[in-house]
């Protein structure tokens, strides 16, 4: 009899388990979205050090558990308030380039937009029942554009490297929170930024 009610408690364990982990493997579609801010690199030199803002919406399906594959839109700009008056421009100058092409540019008068399509693996790590770690490797479609006032100095797109890593608290309902370090590699230019964001997990 002990052994029977042994097996049965076994049996209600193992279904409540399965249920349960059934419940969250149906959740496998999670779309959300982050701000964030950050610093960049031109060819090595900090082009604009008053930083730079994005947002970051991304869709996600998981493939098998602690596997999800992303796709995503990343845009952004400088977050500099310009000062256009004349009067007003600074001494603060700086050149690159060789004989043929020189770039020379202004910290205070550039400005800066990007935009990218994202493709990443994401893999997490479950630290509890809500809250997980996680990374995501990927490519990125990029343009980008550096200018002086309204004159345009750089227009670049290509393929580059796509980083973020970071922790993910999400409630029973599919909400979830997070926060994340990013980092973009387009070839001559590199960026990171640090970003907090929300998500549904359905």
């Amino acid at each position: 009899m002990k052994f029977s009610n042994a097996i049965i408690s076994s049996i209600l364990t193992l279904s409540i388990s399965s249920l349960a982990y059934s419940e969250e493997v149906k959740k496998v579609h999670s779309f959300g979205v982050q701000l964030g801010g950050g610093g960049l690199e031109y060819k090595g030199h900090d082009f604009d050090d008053q930083g730079v803002g994005q947002w970051y919406t991304y869709y996600n399906y998981q493939f098998v558990p602690n596997f999800s594959i992303e796709a995503g839109l990343v845009a952004g700009e400088d977050v500099d308030d310009w000062d256009d008056d004349w009067d007003d421009w600074n001494d603060d100058w700086e050149c690159e380039g060789n004989n043929d092409n020189w770039i020379c540019y202004s910290n205070d008068q550039g400005h800066f937009e990007f935009s990218a399509v994202v493709l990443a693996l994401k893999a997490d790590v479950n630290l509890s029942q809500r809250n997980k770690i996680f990374a995501k490797v990927g490519v990125e479609f990029y343009e980008y554009e550096i200018g002086f006032r309204d004159r345009e100095i750089i227009d670049e797109e290509g393929t580059g490297f796509f980083v973020e890593a970071g922790w993910q608290y999400r409630w029973e309902l599919g909400i979830g929170m997070n926060v994340s370090l990013q980092y973009h590699d387009m070839d001559d230019l590199e960026m990171s930024s640090v970003n907090a964001g929300i998500s549904y997990a359905f």
